[in-house]
């Protein structure tokens, strides 16, 4: 695991480095979902967009960023476009 993000419901988004994934993990510890990136090593994640629910993810091996959507924005999106 590397790069972490919350939701606004408390589900925490974790980058997996070497598996290229994205799990959202339930605040009780269940996985929700796991999204899929074309790259292995993800490092680092982040909420944007024009309504908070759209996922930046790093990818290190093939040096990019990679985007997918999600329902919930994110809580630090959310805390500053209040």
């Amino acid at each position: 695991m590397d790069g972490m993000r919350c939701d606004i419901e408390g589900n925490l988004y974790v980058t997996r480095y070497g598996k290229g994934t994205v799990a959202k993990v339930s605040p009780k510890g269940k996985i929700l979902l796991e999204v899929e990136l074309k790259g292995k090593n993800c490092t680092n994640i982040a909420f944007g967009g024009p309504d908070g629910r759209t996922c930046y993810v790093t990818v290190a091996d093939i040096g990019n960023i990679e985007k997918f959507r999600v329902d919930l924005p994110g809580r630090s999106w959310k805390l500053f476009h209040r």
